[in-house]
């Protein structure tokens, strides 16, 4: 269950408002015809909205004079007619900005995607999946709403300051009067303005602790029924749960709260236009169809401001929703290509010197690790749990860049291979086998998409797959379910190692490979790994004796530290960790021992 935590630090980058318009800027003037169209319906629309109110005043005029309907009729039709010209322009805006603003989200969530790939295990250690998926979901909505009202608020700024200008042209007293509404307008969106942002930035950060405990309430349920914790989980998601409505129940308010506050600043507006309007009239300053300009001019004025105040709320939650998303970007990359990358098929060498390396700082998780390994030659792995094993191997696939020392293939420098042209060339099967969506076919070809079906067959032959594959409903074609449902443990270790060998890799990682499998799969296994080991480098992290005996040699670590190193013979005789650990785990998988033990029983 994902557990509470401080949410004033949700954000791993922080940006100015001046850094993330730059961004969205760089982001918007890709789309230079589009935008220049975008801002001439703009000011079209700042124009065309104005002349309305001018047809009434003139017909107003016109029968204030004495005039008739005939008179009058011309200024009503025109008045219709800028009114859907109006509306054809905002229609056409509305869909020019649409189309921009799904341009922009495709990008941004393709960039995101990248980033995503490109960053090393060291980011995803320490950012959970459910905010993570939060900022690529939530947050891109929350950005796409923001987008999409850029051009109505640019568009309304501007129908403002044009409808100010007009206002002062006819009549400077009444436009005083408007305008001292206008400081009362932006004195509320300020009010709102960074609590909107900090609201926003919370409530997504909660929103992804609540993602992420659905996350791991499903594929952990088995686990909690067994220990009987769903009581204690509900509790936990509660407390979670409630701070995530807390916080969207402030962002609620904080974004619907001002559109009151407007509605009464516009009923104080026609107030103040009628109470002054009608001492000008009384004194011959104003006439009856300036004042009732002035009030359809007031419509015109007040809200769109109003609009501009609230879209500030938007504009400040997108900016939170920006920040989080670039910061996914942004994030730096620990493990990257060198800018001239070394690219060559290796033959599998490896040198270990004096590497040092830890996830935490001054946490040494291996301690001066000095080793040499021969192409071809097998290597087994042992120690207790936490001793450093998985770790070697993921800093052979250069999952994490080492702290300190020289990590050496072919006596190059790992750092300075292309990070994609090695990882190639290594081939990795770890006990926790992750499938894709998708048949078994997909899953088998996934490092690669051009093998041929001789090619998978030939494989399946080697790691003994082919006998249940034919089982499958649809062989090769059977759909699988997330992460491989329908499958067992060792069918889906078999089809891992199926996808492993069809890239014929020099080098080749088993981290604890058949842990989780029966004893008859890794029977089945363990006749191809003959096969699987031949002419490769292989690195076998295993509590499986009979795959340990068979290695030219063995590591024994402790606590991150290479304290013995030879074949089983040798280590046995040396009486040190690793008899000890032949003792505790791997003594009762020998035949001696069964052989003992079948005696002890028939006697």
């Amino acid at each position: 269950m994902a557990k509470m935590k401080s949410l004033s630090d949700d954000y791993s980058i922080k940006y100015s408002d001046r850094e993330l318009i730059g961004r969205f800027w760089k982001y918007l003037t890709a789309y230079k015809w589009q935008l220049t169209i975008i801002i001439l319906t703009i000011l079209a629309t700042a124009g065309v909205s104005i002349v309305p109110p001018l047809m009434v005043e003139r017909a107003f005029n016109i029968l204030e004079l004495g005039g008739d309907w005939l008179s009058v009729a011309p200024y009503a039709i025109a008045y219709v007619g800028l009114s859907l010209l109006l509306w054809v322009l905002q229609v056409a805006q509305g869909i020019l900005v649409t189309i921009v603003t799904q341009k922009m989200i495709k990008r941004i969530q393709i960039e995101t995607y990248k980033s995503l790939q490109e960053h090393d295990l060291g980011f995803f250690d320490v950012q959970a999946t459910g905010e993570i998926m939060s900022r690529i979901t939530n947050d891109s909505q929350e950005l796409n709403n923001m987008i999409s009202i850029v051009g109505q608020f640019v568009s309304n700024f501007v129908i403002v300051f044009a409808v100010l200008g007009i206002m002062f042209s006819v009549n400077w007293q009444l436009a005083l009067v408007a305008l001292g509404m206008g400081p009362v307008v932006f004195f509320a969106a300020l009010m709102f303005r960074r609590f909107t942002r900090r609201t926003s930035g919370k409530w997504r950060a909660a929103i992804g602790l609540v993602n992420s405990s659905f996350q791991e309430s499903v594929s952990g349920i088995s686990i909690a029924k067994a220990f009987g914790r769903e009581e204690k989980s509900k509790e936990e998601f509660e407390v979670i749960n409630d701070t995530t409505f807390q916080y969207a129940r402030k962002r609620a308010f904080a974004l619907s709260g001002i559109w009151p506050v407007m509605d009464g600043i516009s009923v104080l507006g026609v107030f103040g236009i009628n109470l002054f309007g009608s001492w000008l009239v009384f004194e011959s300053f104003a006439s009856t169809s300036t004042i009732i300009f002035f009030i359809l001019l007031l419509n015109r004025f007040l809200y769109p401001l109003a609009r501009v105040a609230s879209q500030i709320s938007t504009i400040q939650s997108g900016f939170a929703a920006m920040e989080r998303i670039f910061s996914i970007i942004d994030a730096e990359k620990i493990v990257k290509n060198p800018e001239n990358p070394v690219i060559k098929d290796i033959t599998g060498s490896i040198t270990f010197d004096s590497v040092n390396h830890e996830y935490v700082p001054n946490e040494h998780v291996l301690k001066n690790i000095n080793v040499d390994i021969k192409p071809g030659e097998s290597i087994a792995i042992v120690g207790h749990t936490g001793a450093g094993k998985t770790t070697i191997a993921s800093l052979l696939m250069r999952f994490y860049d080492i702290k300190d020392g020289s990590l050496k293939i072919d006596g190059v420098d790992i750092r300075d291979y292309d990070i994609q042209h090695l990882r190639s060339q290594i081939g990795l099967v770890s006990q926790d086998v992750f499938l894709f969506s998708g048949t078994v076919l997909d899953n088998i070809k996934f490092g690669r998409p051009d093998a041929t079906l001789e090619e998978v067959n030939e494989v399946l032959d080697i790691v003994a797959a082919q006998e249940f594959i034919d089982a499958l409903p649809d062989g090769l074609e059977t759909e699988l379910g997330e992460r491989g449902k329908g499958l067992s443990a060792g069918q889906r270790q078999m089809i891992s190692f199926a996808r492993t060998l069809l890239t014929n890799p020099k080098i080749l990682i088993l981290d604890e490979a058949t842990a989780a499998v029966d004893a008859y799969t890794e029977s089945k296994i363990q006749e191809a790994l003959d096969q699987l080991l031949a002419n490769r480098t292989s690195i076998v992290i295993a509590h499986r004796l009979t795959t340990i005996r068979n290695s030219d040699r063995i590591l024994v670590l402790d606590k991150g530290e290479l304290v013995e190193e030879g074949d089983h013979d040798l280590l046995m005789k040396n009486s040190g960790l690793y008899s000890e650990l032949y003792e505790t785990y791997f003594k009762h998988q020998s035949a001696e021992w069964i052989s003992e033990i079948s005696e002890v029983f028939s006697d």
